[in-house]
């Protein structure tokens, strides 16, 4: 039997109660029986509409699991879970995750979970500034820091997807003016950074205010992804007429894996750090905007990185082809239900097709069931943050 098809009556614990519960019901939050944790923490309260931006579907093995509801876990409810986690690729309806090759959950090892904590802790060096979390790669990590004592206490996730830029021998890179966004698209992009303050505005306001740089990390590999983004930052801060103050209020932080390059090129007498090519009106500050780049155990890096389940479950993808059809921020996970509409609407305004996947019950389980592991390992640990608010 699949794992996301498991039947509700096989759990005991409240929260699979749910799945025994009218739809209606549930969608109008009248479920008190959901309520009855065993030795619930007497400061935690449950917020039973935390969701993926779809209706908790009553095939879901797992419910959604964020620090809250790890905290409010029995011990028995742990170890529950924990068998789940190691049964998953056994159970699971492959067709339902993304990439059905790569049908296991991450970190299973606990060398392959240190060298993640070993990666994660990285992001606590720049806990007195403000993170910017570029698209999916970095958020896994970031979520650890979070929760982790003495690690950050919040950063800015910004949805972006794909780029325009390709390496060039002779430029470092070089623009696919073909594929770049359209006026219409960066207007629109625009002003999702500015309602989520992600805006070269507030980067700038909030160096002046605090002298702290605002960190832009992404996984790093040739940097082609965050040069397109800094292309359209750079764009936006000249047109308000800051972009001298906007190169000096940012650094970039890389991660990424320089065997897996190798790998990609197994020829080359050596690889070069991975770094990130300035677009065009920020080469001239290329000295003032500091890079870093971290290298990552490798296969810890292919679980993390390279296993697209495990990339699909970390938020909305958001090429700027959809920059005009929808917002992601107006979703609590960033993630997206029905991606039917989205597909059609972006294969009509382009003619493409979308890599874009809805978020199955498998795929829910996947990522609650990272988040479980995640959380425990942490706390099995002695690194787990004794009170945090859980965001994601």
């Amino acid at each position: 039997m699949h794992i996301s098809r498991i039947a509700a009556q096989n759990f005991t614990t409240p929260h699979y109660q749910l799945q025994q519960v009218k739809k209606q019901d549930v969608q109008q939050n009248q479920y008190p029986q959901v309520r009855n944790f065993a030795k619930v923490p007497s400061n935690f309260n449950y917020n039973a509409n935390i969701h993926f931006g779809e209706f908790i579907d009553p095939n879901r093995t797992v419910t959604n699991i964020g620090y809250e509801e790890y905290m409010a876990m029995t011990p028995t409810t742990k170890r529950r879970n924990r068998k789940i986690y190691q049964t998953f690729d056994k159970q699971v309806d492959k067709q339902e995750l993304v990439d059905k090759k790569m049908d296991y959950l991450p970190l299973k090892s606990e060398a392959t979970m240190d060298e993640f904590i070993k990666t994660s802790k990285i992001y606590t060096k720049y806990k007195d500034q403000p993170i910017i979390c570029l698209g999916r790669s970095p958020k896994w990590f970031l979520n650890a820091a979070l929760w982790m004592k003495d690690g950050i206490d919040d950063y800015k996730f910004v949805a972006f997807s794909k780029n325009w830029y390709r390496p060039d021998s002779n430029l470092g890179i070089r623009r696919l003016d073909s594929i770049a966004p359209t006026e219409k698209e960066e207007i629109a992009y625009r002003k999702y950074l500015k309602r989520i303050k992600a805006d070269p505005q507030t980067i700038v306001d909030t160096m002046e205010k605090t002298g702290k740089k605002t960190v832009i990390t992404d996984y790093i590999c040739s940097g082609k992804g965050c040069t397109s983004f800094l292309e359209v930052l750079s764009k936006y801060a000249d047109d308000l007429g800051i972009l001298d103050k906007f190169a000096k209020s940012i650094q970039i932080v890389g991660i990424g894996s320089l065997d897996y390059m190798e790998e990609l090129d197994p020829y080359a007498e050596y690889i070069p750090t991975p770094q990130v090519y300035m677009p065009e009106k920020l080469r001239p500050y290329a000295k003032d905007i500091k890079q870093e780049f971290y290298n990552m155990d490798y296969n810890m890096f292919r679980e993390m990185l390279i296993n697209q389940n495990t990339n699909e479950c970390r938020s909305t993808y958001y090429p700027h082809e959809t920059w005009t059809i929808y917002q992601p921020d107006k979703f609590k996970t960033g993630l997206i239900h029905d991606m039917k509409k989205v597909k059609e609407k972006v294969k009509a305004l382009k003619g493409n097709k979308s890599s874009m996947s809805a978020f199955t019950p498998a795929m829910g389980d996947f990522r609650n069931l990272l988040n479980f592991r995640i959380l425990d390992a942490l706390y099995q640990r002695g690194l787990l943050k004794a009170v945090h608010k859980s965001k994601i």
